[in-house]
């Protein structure tokens, strides 16, 4: 006897669908289960709808030569953006390359100037001008070199050339530094 023509046979427990009972629970379940799937199909076709509107006008406005326009002017934009922004990173009004530092001491009372060449250049005919008045020169700055001045070290000279110095407690606001060729002033804050 072949397969075909066996008798019906009873199916193994495993194989065995659970029989529904029909009641109110299953009843409201059915119609929760149909609810559903009727607001998906509802939903689907709608936002289907819009999917194709959308893709299709995404295409019309490709299509048209303004968006290459509009494109290209703001790729330009940002390219401007961004030479300005490295232009304004790399930019120094130090040009000198010095390091300033002010240095209250308090016993004795006193304030020093600190002044550092961090170039790779040495700097001639070196003049530092506290607060617009009063001077001190040296002849000349190596690299790396630093000056470290006491804020009584710099001075005003009249025409005899005979120095006035400035008072150990004058309070220093900015410092300009000249050199031979170029020219840098600061801020100091103590």
């Amino acid at each position: 006897m072949t397969e075909a023509s066996t008798p019906d046979r009873k199916p193994t427990p495993f194989e065995q669908k659970p029989a529904r009972k029909a009641g109110l629970g299953a009843a409201l379940g059915n119609g929760l289960a149909a609810a559903t799937g009727a607001l998906v199909g509802i939903t689907s076709k709608v936002f289907g709808e819009v999917r194709e509107r959308a893709g299709t006008s995404v295409a019309g406005f490709r299509a048209r030569p303004e968006h290459s326009r509009w494109r290209a002017y703001a790729l330009g934009s940002y390219g401007i953006v961004l030479a300005a922004t490295l232009v304004g990173q790399l930019w120094t009004d130090n040009a000198l390359n010095a390091y300033v530092r002010v240095q209250p001491v308090e016993l004795p009372a006193l304030t020093q100037i600190f002044v550092r060449n961090d170039s790779k250049k040495s700097w001639s005919n070196v003049k530092l001008t506290l607060n617009g008045i009063y001077t001190y020169e040296q002849p000349q700055l190596l690299p790396g070199m630093f000056i470290l001045l006491q804020v009584n070290r710099f001075a005003v000279f009249d025409q005899l050339g005979k120095p006035t110095f400035a008072p150990k407690n004058i309070q220093p606001k900015n410092l300009s530094i000249d050199t031979f060729d170029q020219h840098f002033e600061t801020e100091l804050k103590p």
